[in-house]
């Protein structure tokens, strides 16, 4: 008889091991690290790995290690493996960003970092200001980054990192909604592998962030 076990993770995706229920957090224990060529799921904890979103194929989420041991994962959900993991300077308040082969992520604190496709990192940057938000502007190649109650919005070049402007006005605010949202970030995936006698199905549902649902099997 199978077991089906479902875990619903709204903006943290965590792994489904058989001993989750027990979880206890302990500060002395350190952070899990993953590398390249792991499967994640048996690996990880319940600590999670944060805002998981989908993007041609893969999912890029961050670990939330507040000693402060930071990265940003690529997985692969055809097969469970880490493509890649790149260091961060914090963890985030919001996913990554996307431009073509471009991964844009910011911190909460406002550390940027641009990382190809296979992870290697392209530029950084600091937002100056009390980071509260990001959004790619996809058309123009720039990324806005705003404080609280839009009282600065700063642009970068997507492709050097270079700062184009900082502004004290709300003007850039109807432009972001107007144009930021990439319908490819909303689209249902689905996936389905197998490794060791259990069958994996990762889901992602439409939402502002990914809700990624794991599913395993067992036979």
């Amino acid at each position: 008889m199978r077991q089906f076990f479902s875990i619903l993770i709204l903006i943290a995706l965590t792994s489904c091991q058989e001993n989750s229920s027990n979880f206890v957090f302990d500060p002395s224990v350190p952070y899990p690290l993953l590398n390249p060529g792991d499967f994640w799921v048996d690996k990880f904890d319940q600590r999670g790995l944060q805002h998981a979103i989908i993007y041609r194929d893969k999912i890029y989420c961050n670990t939330i290690d507040i000693g402060g041991n930071n990265f940003l994962y690529c997985l692969n959900p055809k097969n469970g493996l880490v493509e890649w993991r790149g260091r961060v300077d914090a963890f985030a308040s919001q996913p990554a960003s996307f431009k073509n082969d471009t991964v844009i992520y910011c911190s909460y604190l406002g550390n940027i970092s641009a990382f190809d496709k296979k992870g290697k990192v392209i530029w950084k940057a600091k937002f100056v200001h009390p980071y509260a938000g990001h959004w790619l502007d996809t058309i123009n190649s720039k990324l806005l980054v705003k404080t609280v109650y839009w009282k600065r919005v700063s642009e970068y070049d997507i492709k050097s990192g270079k700062l184009i402007s900082d502004n004290e006005n709300d003007s850039l605010k109807k432009l972001i909604e107007k144009n930021m949202k990439d319908k490819r970030l909303f689209e249902k995936h689905t996936y389905r592998f197998k490794r060791n006698g259990k069958t994996y199905t990762i889901k992602s549902r439409p939402s502002s962030f990914d809700e990624v649902i794991i599913k395993i099997e067992y036979n």
